[in-house]
C-alpha cells in the first residue's frame, strides 16, 4: 500500500463530495474506476471527528484525512460495533485493514449510504 501523491489528491477530491456521490471513482494512478471510501466517527479524541479514508481496490493506493465531526449528516457504518482497541489493531496493518473493507464493499454492505 502507498499513498496518493499530492495531485492524485486534489484530482481525487475535485470530484463530487463521498456524502454526495458514494460510487466508485476513476483512479488518478491506475485510470480503474475502483477508488471507494470509507467514513467512520471518531470519539477518541478531544472532539468527536471524522476519519475519511478513499483507496484503490485495483492499485492499493489510499489517502486518510481527519476532520471535525460537526454532526450535519449521518450515516451507515458496518464497523460502528468495533471497539476502539480493534480499530487501533486494524489500523496497525493497513493492507489487512483495506481489505476487510473490500470484503464489506464486496458484499455489499459498503458503500455506506447517507442523510
Amino acid at each position: 500500500m502507498r499513498e496518493f501523491d499530492a495531485d492524485q489528491v486534489r484530482e481525487l477530491v475535485a470530484g463530487p463530495k463521498f456524502y454526495d456521490d458514494q460510487s466508485e471513482r476513476v483512479c488518478p494512478a491506475c485510470g480503474n474506476s475502483s477508488v471507494r471510501t470509507y467514513v467512520h466517527r471518531s470519539h477518541i479524541r478531544v472532539r468527536p471527528s471524522l476519519i475519511s479514508y478513499m483507496w484503490c481496490a485495483s492499485c492499493r493506493r489510499f489517502k486518510g484525512w481527519t476532520g471535525p465531526d460537526l454532526g450535519t449528516f449521518d450515516f451507515t457504518d458496518p464497523m460502528e460495533r468495533l471497539s476502539s482497541e480493534q480499530r487501533t489493531a486494524m489500523a496497525k496493518d493497513f493492507g489487512g485493514f483495506f481489505r476487510h473493507l473490500d470484503q464489506l464493499w464486496d458484499a455489499g454492505e459498503l458503500p455506506q449510504r447517507f442523510s
